[in-house]
């Protein structure tokens, strides 16, 4: 070993420092395979072996733990605020006491048709002005405005319709005019 003193000077003997030359190979360093295999080193293994560590669990076990220990520091030091941060989940978890069946209003009853397919009708003229014509409907739902008929007119009913005002019917008159009308502008050919 070299050891420097003072003013940078090597005291220590050089020929102490080994040098390797190349050289050939000893004949009997050859091995056989059965050789080899007693003279293989084996892995141990036991209880002694590296464990392997689960992937993303780190983060999430720390989380839990924070929390773990922020509700137990809550119990003990203030347990009033974590009676008020519980208090709505524990609720939803209690059976809660029974309670009467809400009971939908009945419903109303469909009015019945006053009148059929095939069946002959007539418009029911206003009072106030009996010579006014009466207004058909494209749609069932009287938003699209059709023909007009003449009041005493003969019509037959086609088909019909509930809407929320009554029912709506599918009419064509004796001339092959058609559109849907009210039943409030109907009554039965007499």
């Amino acid at each position: 070993m070299a050891v420097l003193v003072g003013n940078l000077t090597s005291v220590g003997n050089p020929s102490q420092w080994t040098v390797l030359f190349a050289r050939q190979p000893d004949p009997d360093l050859e091995f056989t395979e059965e050789e080899l295999d007693q003279t293989t080193p084996t892995r141990a293994t036991g209880p002694l072996s590296p464990h392997k560590k689960s992937k993303g669990s780190g983060p999430i076990l720390w989380i839990f733990l924070s929390l773990l220990v922020g509700m137990a520091y809550l119990a003990v030091m203030k347990p009033e605020m974590l009676a008020v941060w519980l208090t709505p989940p524990l609720s939803e978890l209690a059976p809660q006491p029974p309670v009467a069946a809400k009971l939908a209003p009945p419903e109303e009853p469909l009015p019945a048709p006053l009148f059929g397919e095939e069946q002959k009708v007539t418009v029911i003229t206003n009072l106030n002005a009996p010579d006014e014509s009466l207004l058909l409907y494209e749609d069932a739902t009287s938003t699209k405005p059709g023909p007009l008929v003449h009041p005493g007119i003969t019509m037959t009913v086609l088909d019909g319709d509930i809407q929320p005002g009554g029912w709506m019917y599918w009419v064509r008159t004796d001339e092959g005019t058609k559109g849907w009308v009210s039943e409030k502008r109907l009554q039965v050919k007499r």
